[in-house]
C-alpha cells in the first residue's frame, strides 16, 4: 500500500486528444513517519504521518513528545495496514522506521488511487437543500410552508427516531471518493493532477491511498532538497533585486545625462548648428540605395492533417476505426508520447511502416530499442487492423446513354 499527504491547489482541466479532461491540481507534501502502531501494542497495525510546520509553543505536549525528534508538524494523519487481509505488504510495513520521509515518486502516472478529505462547511440548512427535499405545491394554503419539512413521523412513539432526515448542520464532513485516475507528476513542482473533483475547499489537506509498493527517503535527503529549493529561491530573489538595481543604476544615469545636457545647451548652441549643416551636406552626398527585389512568396503546401481530411471517406474510416482509436491511446498512455501525428503521416503516405521507427526516435529524441518497441506495438495493434479492413469500394464508371 502506498499513500501520500497533500494540499488541494485548485481545480483546471488538460487535454489529451481533443478531449478536455476535468483535474484537481493537488500538491504533495513530503510527510514523514512519526510513529509505528502495532496490534501487539496498540491492538491494530498502521503508520502516523505528519507533514507541515508549526511552533512549538502552539503544540499541545503529547503530541510534542510523540514528534519528538522528528519534527513539528502541523497536521498527523494515521494510515492503516490490513496485515491480516492483505499479508503481502508485512515486508513493507515491518520496513518502515520512525523517521522515514514519503518519497513523491511513490505515485505514478495511470495509477487508480482513493482520496479522502473534509468537505466544505455549509452552516445550518433546511430539509431542501441538506437532503433535496421537493417542498410542498405553491397552490392554495402553502404561503409560507413551501419549504417546510412537513411531518416527521407518527405520534404514537412520543420522541423523534434517530436518522430522521430533518434541517440541521452540513458539510464539514469526511468524504472519500474512490477510483481516481493520476493524470500527470511533475516532481520538480512537487505536484500531481487527479482526475475528476476531490472534496474540500483550497489549501484542504487530502490523504491520498493507492495499490503498490511505499517508497521512502532519509529524512536527511528530504532536508536537503528543502535545503536545496530555499537556495533556488534565494537566488531567484537575489537575482530579482539585482536586476532592480540595475534598472535604479540606469535610470540615475540617465537622470544625470540629462542635467549635463541641459547645463550645456545655451553655450553649445552653435556648434549644433554646425553639425546640422555638416549632416545636411552629407545626405546629399549619399547614394540612394537600390531597390531591393521582393522575395516571391512562397506558397503554404497543405499540412498531414489537411491531406488526411482529403482522403476518400472511406479511407479516412479504415484509420478510424474504434478498436483503432482504442488501441491507440492505450499505447498513448502507456508510452506517454501523442502518436496521431505517426498514424497520419502513414495514412497520408508521408510515411512508411517500416519508416515509423526512426521517425519516432527522431522526432521524440528517444533511444533505438524504445522506438523500436513503440514502432513494433504499432504494426501489431494497430497497422495489422488498417490492413484487414476491407478495402473501399470503387464506384463503376458512368457511360452516357445514347
Amino acid at each position: 500500500m502506498k499513500f501520500a499527504l497533500a494540499k488541494k491547489v485548485e481545480m483546471t482541466q488538460v487535454w489529451r486528444n481533443e478531449i478536455a479532461i476535468p483535474v484537481t491540481k493537488v500538491k504533495l507534501e513530503p510527510g514523514s513517519i512519526v510513529q509505528i502502531k502495532t496490534s501487539d501494542r496498540d491492538g491494530y497495525d498502521a503508520v502516523v504521518v505528519g507533514f507541515g510546520s508549526r511552533r512549538a509553543k502552539n503544540i499541545a505536549k503529547p503530541q510534542l513528545g510523540q514528534m519528538k525528534g522528528v519534527g513539528n508538524f502541523r497536521y498527523l494523519k494515521e494510515f492503516r495496514y490490513r496485515l491480516d487481509i492483505r499479508t503481502n505488504e508485512k515486508a513493507e510495513f515491518a520496513a518502515l522506521t520512525r523517521g522515514l520521509a514519503i518519497d513523491p515518486a511513490t505515485f505514478e502516472v495511470g495509477d487508480m488511487v482513493k482520496v479522502q478529505g473534509d468537505s466544505k462547511g455549509k452552516g445550518f440548512q433546511g430539509g431542501v437543500k441538506r437532503h433535496r427535499f421537493a417542498g410542498h405545491k405553491t397552490t392554495h394554503g402553502t404561503k409560507d410552508q413551501v419549504r417546510m419539512p412537513g411531518s416527521i413521523g407518527a405520534g404514537e412513539p412520543q420522541h423523534v427516531f434517530k436518522g430522521t432526515r430533518m434541517a440541521g448542520r452540513m458539510g464539514g464532513e469526511s468524504v472519500t471518493v474512490s477510483n481516481l485516475e493520476i493524470i500527470d507528476i511533475d516532481l520538480e513542482e512537487g505536484t500531481m493532477l487527479v482526475k475528476g473533483a476531490l472534496p474540500g475547499a483550497r489549501n484542504g489537506v487530502l490523504t491520498i491511498v493507492g495499490r503498490g509498493d511505499l517508497k521512502t527517503k532519509a529524512a536527511a535527503e528530504a532536508k536537503a532538497e528543502e535545503k536545496v529549493e530555499e537556495v533556488k529561491q534565494e537566488e531567484a530573489k537575489t537575482e530579482v533585486k539585482a536586476e532592480e538595481k540595475v534598472e535604479e543604476t540606469k535610470a540615475e544615469e540617465k537622470t544625470e545625462t540629462k542635467a549635463e545636457t541641459k547645463a550645456e545647451e545655451k553655450p553649445a548652441a552653435e556648434v549644433k548648428e554646425e553639425a546640422k549643416v555638416e549632416e545636411k551636406s552629407e545626405e546629399k552626398k549619399e547614394e540612394p540605395k537600390p531597390k531591393t527585389e521582393k522575395k516571391a512568396e512562397e506558397k503554404f503546401e497543405d499540412s498531414y492533417i489537411d491531406k488526411f481530411n482529403h482522403l476518400p471517406e472511406a479511407e479516412r474510416e479504415k484509420y478510424s476505426q474504434p478498436a483503432i482509436m482504442d488501441a491507440l491511446n492505450e499505447l498513448e498512455r502507456q508510452y506517454n508520447i501523442d502518436l496521431v501525428p505517426v498514424l497520419t503521416k502513414v495514412a497520408v503516405a508521408e510515411l512508411k511502416t517500416e519508416e515509423v521507427a526512426k521517425f519516432i526516435e527522431t522526432e521524440f529524441k528517444l533511444e533505438t530499442a524504445k522506438a523500436e518497441e513503440i514502432a513494433k506495438a504499432m504494426q501489431d495493434k494497430i497497422f495489422n487492423l488498417v490492413a484487414a479492413a476491407p478495402a473501399a469500394p470503387t464506384e463503376a464508371p458512368v457511360t452516357s446513354e445514347k
